[in-house]
């Protein structure tokens, strides 16, 4: 129990501190170095996300026509083979 505690004191404290350091910055002459700052790492993250999800959807068009490829080249040996015995018989 008192290791829960301590824990979530310290984290308190230590968010506490986070929120006023944030603060003072934002009320001081570096509020819009700050903000700026703050949005170009967005920008930068919403670039990265945006192509990652493009990668995939790109590497996933591929294996879907891959899979197309095998389904057809199946069927289609399926089909052969269905003929081949029908002429047998």
């Amino acid at each position: 129990m008192k290791t829960d505690n301590s824990k979530l004191i310290t984290g308190l404290i230590i968010g506490a501190a986070i929120g006023a350091a944030i603060g003072y910055m934002l009320h001081t002459e570096k509020r819009e170095e700050v903000l700026e700052e703050i949005n170009d790492t967005v920008d930068k993250a919403k670039k990265k996300i945006s192509q990652a999800i493009n990668q995939g959807i790109e590497e996933l068009d591929i294996a879907v026509d891959k899979v197309n490829t095998l389904a057809h080249t199946a069927m289609n040996r399926i089909k052969a083979s269905s003929i081949d015995s029908s002429e047998e018989s």
